[in-house]
């Protein structure tokens, strides 16, 4: 929502706007973020005891304790912009607009732990290609909160990146994916694709409640004051 939409709706000026959005946004990196979001809000002891479910600890940890996350690749759909540069690697050729990907870290309950980028759209920077660059590059120190025998719930995206989490020791769990010439998975894989589209789903109900209440938002501010 631009500053001048925002300026309309609450009577202001667009000046007022910016100084009141830089305000808020200052107030809660000091007060609110590094209390609540992030690696260093939450110890790792917290996240297995507090913010893992049993069923997820039943289904991959075998009791015991290791640390299960659930990782996503979402996206901020945003305006075209005029740097030519910019519009191509913003342009989503998947969903036929300009947007930008964040890379979402939950917990099996749901408890956000990190969201990193966000990054651009384009071939380049696909779910297994941001995972890789955050292990590598050891993003807000994640790397220091894994320990070997811990769990990344992912899902087909991610294939490329699994020779690097296994070289952490990272056991990833993701949906079975049909050999060539192969035209059904066996009973096994079916079962055991369930089995994490069980407890992903977790990340997605979030997301998609994320999502719907801003469209819902969108519709209202357009409808009362476009």
């Amino acid at each position: 929502m631009s500053n001048r939409l925002l300026s309309t709706i609450f009577g202001t000026t667009k000046s007022s706007i910016r100084r009141a959005v830089s305000t808020v946004r200052h107030a809660f990196m000091r007060g609110f973020v590094p209390l609540y979001l992030g690696i260093d809000s939450v110890t790792r002891e917290s996240l297995i005891n507090e913010h893992t479910k049993p069923l997820a600890k039943k289904l991959f940890g075998n009791q015991e304790e290791r640390l299960i996350l659930i990782l996503d690749g979402t996206y901020i759909y945003i305006n075209k912009s005029n740097n030519f540069q910019f519009q191509r690697r913003s342009f989503s050729l998947h969903k036929g607009r300009p947007l930008v990907k964040p890379m979402v870290v939950v917990t099996t309950t749901g408890h956000f732990l990190t969201i990193v980028g966000p990054y651009m759209s384009d071939s380049k920077n696909n779910d297994a290609a941001i995972l890789n660059h955050m292990l590598k590059t050891n993003i807000d120190d994640i790397r220091g909160l894994l320990r070997e025998g811990d769990v990344f719930v992912v899902d087909r995206g991610f294939r490329d990146a699994l020779p690097l989490l296994k070289d952490l020791g990272i056991n990833a769990e993701m949906p079975a994916i049909m050999q060539k010439g192969e035209k059904q998975l066996t009973t096994g894989e079916a079962n055991a694709s369930r089995l994490v589209t069980k407890v992903s789903i977790t990340l997605t109900s979030y997301i998609l409640i994320l999502n719907y209440s801003c469209r819902k938002a969108r519709n209202f501010l357009t409808i009362k004051h476009g």
